[in-house]
């Protein structure tokens, strides 16, 4: 601790003092004496030392010492060390307090910084209590404002309760009623959901004051509204149950009872899903069952009605390739399978009006039953499905209303609630075609109603009606594989055919009939549709009965007969097909008149060679390139004998012969004037070449030939034989 120095006095009148009584320093006496008077910083005049020494007189310890006779420098030198003394013990302690003096200087500032944050705080609680004065004021307008709407409410809730209470009907006036409480419960529940701002540097407390003068009057009128909401809640749903078990009750209609009661009176269920779920469900499920019941029982039963007025067609046996005889044998073997096989499964015939009278009624069973009708598959198919589609279009457009959500439709919710309605209905449909199709082996059938199913598909897409795609779909997929099925069958039959041994005759073959018939009704049902399984089927089809017709032709004796057989085949073929019409048959129709042609062409040649053999030898070998100079005379001569002997007989044998083998007038007309017209061809040659070596004087014959014209006049009279 550095040494603590006497300090000098400090004022004017301790330095007069000290020089009058004498420096306390023994050292520094003279230099006192010396500048008592001389210092520049003290020029004091003799009148103020007189008035310093009157003032130190007055003092009463300078009095003290004077009466004591102290002399007055010792008691000042006394005075000094005492002092002195006293101010190093401070001094001291002083020092010894420091730690003490730094601690409670931190303690000060700290308590500085403290201060201050209580007082930015206070500030702003004082801001706070500000706003939460004026926020107190304006509830207090509020519940003010609340309390009169409370009372306006009640006396709207006591006129609630007497049409809730008083009224056993739900009609339109009820409804209107709970529309309105239907109103206020939301404006209540709005209001109860509002967000305000709480003030939480107040505390929780607060808040919950807040609060409750905020919503107390709420809660009261919602409490209010929620006791006549149950009491609607209850009188919605013994009315909607009791609607939907009317729908039990026989002959009941259900879309007159959805139309006028239950979509009329929809926002009842709209009002009890929106405030109680639960009853919503229960009603929605009670009604799904309800339904459930009503569509299966009344669609399984017309179903199984109209299944007994079914006409079979065709069995096993019904096959293009398959022999008739086959199936007249045996002891008991008579004609009604024969007969059932002639219901002709292979025409399409009048079955096509099922396809194309889109505006054709259902089947009524009671109307059929009384009249003893009987009807195709497709026809059922048709009555059945379309009945269906009808109703469940309509059930799901009453779906997507009426069970609607937030009173918007929502398709996968409809989708949801329909197909738990229709699901045994679908099942049982869908399991009455599968047991058909896997019996039938009616390929025009299935294909009648692949084509129904379509129309179904498209119908229902333009009514926006998804909810039966599944099932459309579903059906196709048991329709296309037996149609196939079916297609492989009669190929098949058709290939067995060529196989066995076949009667010889130039008339045309059962098989060609059928075929004839069966393709020209796939063509027909393949129009605006260019199904390429069927074109597949139809091709590889043709192919065989090609086949078998070339190799029953083969087993002739003759050529001749063998191109009368397939003439006569051809020639069914395309008169089946071109009494069909339409573009669709185009196609196979020139096929076969290709076919035809180029049989008829060989024909017409066998049928001259026997009669006009060396006629037509002779012009061959001109064709041939022979020269006609090295032709003698004789040839000609004997040529235009022969012709003039014969020509006449030959041309009425000629017409026998047509006559008898080919029953088709018109091909037989046709095939007639082919063989008289290539006749006068070769004849007219013939004349040509010997008028041209009798002009040149090469030759001269014997026997003048028949002239062509008279050829031709003849020729004329046969014409109207056909």
């Amino acid at each position: 601790m550095a040494e603590i120095t006497e300090q000098p006095p400090s004022t004017p009148n301790e330095r007069i003092l000290e020089r009058l009584l004498g420096s306390t320093d023994q050292d520094s006496d003279e230099d006192n004496e010396d500048n008592l008077f001389g210092d520049d910083d003290w020029e004091i005049s003799f009148d103020e030392v007189d008035d310093h020494i009157s003032e130190f007189q007055e003092d009463e310890f300078v009095r003290e010492a004077f009466a004591k006779g102290m002399d007055l420098r010792e008691y000042a030198q006394n005075i000094e060390k005492e002092l002195s003394r006293i101010e190093r013990e401070h001094e001291i302690d002083y020092i010894n307090q420091a730690k003490n003096f730094i601690e409670l200087h931190n303690q000060i500032q700290s308590c500085d910084q403290t201060l201050a944050t209580m007082e930015n705080m206070l500030s702003v609680f004082q801001m706070d209590l500000g706003n939460i004065s004026t926020e107190i004021q304006t509830l207090q307008d509020k519940s003010f404002s609340m309390n009169i709407k409370l009372k306006n409410r009640t006396a709207v809730e006591k006129n609630l309760s007497t049409v809730l209470e008083g009224t056993d009907d739900v009609d339109e006036a009820w409804l209107a009623y709970l529309m309105e409480l239907n109103k206020k419960m939301t404006y209540v529940k709005n209001g109860q959901t509002n967000n305000i701002k709480a003030i939480r540097d107040v505390g929780p407390e607060l808040e919950k004051l807040r609060l409750k003068a905020f919503l107390h009057l709420k809660f009261q009128e919602f409490d209010i509204l929620l006791g006549k909401s149950l009491e609607a809640t209850e009188k919605i749903r013994d009315f909607l149950l009791n609607k939907i078990r009317s729908l039990r009750i026989p002959n009941t209609n259900v879309q007159i009872l959805q139309q006028s009661v239950l979509l009329k009176y929809k926002a009842l269920y709209q009002f009890v899903i929106e405030r109680y779920s639960d009853v919503a469900f229960e009603i929605m499920h009670n009604y799904i069952n309800t339904m459930r019941w009503y569509f299966f029982n009344h669609f399984e039963r017309y179903n199984r009605t109209l299944q007994k007025l079914q006409n079979p067609i065709g069995d096993k046996f019904s096959l293009i390739g398959y022999d008739e005889n086959t199936r007249k044998g045996g002891l008991f073997g008579s004609g009604k399978i024969a007969l059932q096989d002639k219901t002709n499964m292979f025409a399409l015939g009048n079955r096509i009006d099922t396809l194309r009278n889109q505006d054709a009624g259902v089947i009524l069973v009671h109307v059929a039953e009384n009249k003893n009708q009987k009807y195709p598959y497709e026809a059922l198919f048709r009555s059945f499905n379309l009945t269906f589609i009808d109703n469940a279009s309509s059930e799901y457009l009453f779906i997507v209303e009426f069970f609607a959500k937030d009173d918007k439709p929502n398709v996968d919710w409809a989708k949801d609630i329909f197909a738990e309605i229709f699901d045994t209905t679908i099942k049982m449909g869908l399991n009455s075609t599968k047991q058909y199709v896997e019996t039938t082996y009616d390929a025009i059938g299935i294909l009648l109603c692949i084509r129904l199913n379509t129309q179904f598909a498209l119908e229902l897409q333009r009514r926006r009606v998804p909810a039966l795609e599944g099932y459309t779909n579903q059906t196709n997929m048991l329709l296309w594989p037996r149609f196939q099925a079916i297609m492989d069958t009669q190929i098949e039959s058709v290939r067995k055919a060529t196989n066995k041994l076949v009667i010889k005759e130039v008339h045309p073959h059962h098989i060609t009939r059928r075929y004839g018939e069966f393709s020209a009704s796939i063509l027909i049902l393949n129009e605006d549709y260019n199904d390429p399984i069927l074109s597949n089927n139809l091709l590889r089809l043709r192919n065989e009965v090609e086949q078998f017709l070339e190799k029953t032709a083969e087993a002739f004796d003759e050529h001749k007969n063998s191109l009368i057989f397939l003439i006569n085949n051809y020639d069914l073929i395309i008169t089946i097909l071109g009494e069909t019409g339409g573009k669709a048959v185009e196609t196979e129709v020139n096929h076969f008149r290709e076919l035809l042609n180029s049989k008829i062409s060989g024909f017409v040649e066998e049928e001259l060679q026997p009669h006009f053999n060396s006629l037509i030898s002779f012009i061959k070998q001109i064709d041939q390139g022979i020269d006609i100079t090295t032709i003698e005379s004789d040839v000609f001569d004997q040529i235009s004998s022969d012709f003039a002997a014969t020509w006449r007989q030959s041309i009425t044998s000629i017409n026998t012969s047509v006559i008898q083998h080919f029953t088709n007038f018109k091909n037989g007309t046709s095939i007639l004037h082919a063989v008289l017209g290539q006749l006068i061809l070769y004849y007219t040659k013939f004349c040509n070449i010997l008028e041209e070596r009798m002009n040149d004087g090469s030759i001269r014959i014997k026997h003048q030939p028949v002239g062509v014209q008279s050829v031709m006049v003849e020729i004329k009279k046969f014409r109207s034989n056909f």
